[in-house]
Order: structure tokens, then C-alpha cells, then sequence
């Protein structure tokens, strides 16, 4: 089951890191924070990078949750757990899981989306995360290439925003 460990923005991959130094593998499957492709213009085409999807968040993939808590404890300054009463620290729910399965790859990236726009540049057709979420789009912004959709995630009602490619664009490094 999937758990949720809050820390500061911007330091993630170091939480990860220090945990995975930190504490032993016999108290979690994996421990990881979710990526998603991000575009940036540049010159002619678009240059592509990674970001947080959720700044802030780490999951941990484990069936000892109390020991996981208090091996946690022991982990410097960098985490919050984020406590649900009754609980050790907050689980994901079955279906926020699969939701969260079913966007990323195995690298915990979420990448890009490829849309279709009719005339009037709306999405009508998508591939990837965007096309079986699609339903879901609250907002869409095609010349800075993303979309939000608006998903019930961590218990609260939320606008995420995913990354999309139209078939016309290259890369800046492309010639």
C-alpha cells in the first residue's frame, strides 16, 4: 500500500535519496516521488525537462506502516507525515493508486500526452494520461503546452497539471 511522507519543495530526490540510505529495505518496496515532463520554447522548437508532479510529496510503497513511521522519525528535519486520525501516516487510497499507476511509466515519469485540436484549437482526441483523463480537463493551455485536469487526490479536490505535444512540435535540439 501507498503512503504519503510531505517535505519541503524542491528537496524530494535528496528525501529519497537519504531514506533509501537510511532506513533498510525490509520496511518498504520502494520509496520515489512522481516526475512529469514539462516544455519549455526555446528558439524554434521546445526544449523538455523534469519537474515534481507534486512538489512536496513522496510515496512510500509498504506493508509496515507503523515501523515505517517510526523508522522515519529517525530521518532529519526534511519530513512531515501527513497523519490521518487513527493512522500512522496517510494512506492512499485504492483508487488514487491506481489513478497515480496508471499515469506514470516505470521511472515514476508522467510524460507528455500527444492531442489532437479541432478548428477552434480545443482537444478533441488525446494519447497518454491526458486521453483517459480527458473528460476531466478543467483548463487547457496549448501555446504553453499543458492542460489541468481536476482529480479527487490526498483528500482533497485537486487541479493537476499534465504536460501535452501537439504532432507539429520538435525538440530545440532537433535540426
Amino acid at each position: 500500500m501507498w503512503y504519503v511522507i510531505q517535505t519541503t519543495t524542491g528537496s524530494e530526490e535528496a528525501l529519497v535519496c537519504l531514506i533509501k540510505e537510511m532506513i533498510s529495505e525490509d520496511f518498504y518496496k520502494e520509496c520515489f516521488y512522481i516526475k512529469r515532463e514539462c516544455a519549455r520554447k526555446e528558439g524554434d522548437g521546445w526544449q523538455i525537462h523534469l519537474a515534481a508532479m507534486f512538489p512536496g510529496y513522496l510515496f512510500v510503497d509498504t506493508d509496515k506502516p507503523k515501523e515505517m513511521y517510526m523508522e522515519l522519525k529517525g530521518v532529519p528535519k526534511l519530513t512531515k507525515l501527513l497523519k490521518e486520525e487513527g493512522e500512522t501516516f496517510l494512506a492512499v487510497s485504492e483508487e488514487e493508486q491506481r489513478f497515480l499507476e496508471e499515469i506514470q511509466d516505470r521511472q515514476h515519469v508522467v510524460r507528455r500526452s500527444l492531442v489532437q485540436l479541432d478548428a477552434d484549437r480545443k482537444i478533441i482526441s488525446a494519447d497518454g494520461p491526458v486521453g483517459l483523463y480527458l473528460s476531466h480537463i478543467v483548463r487547457q493551455r496549448i501555446r504553453k503546452r499543458y492542460v489541468l485536469i481536476e482529480r479527487e487526490l490526498l483528500g482533497e479536490k485537486r487541479n493537476i497539471l499534465f504536460g501535452i505535444r501537439l504532432e507539429e512540435d520538435k525538440l530545440a535540439d532537433d535540426d
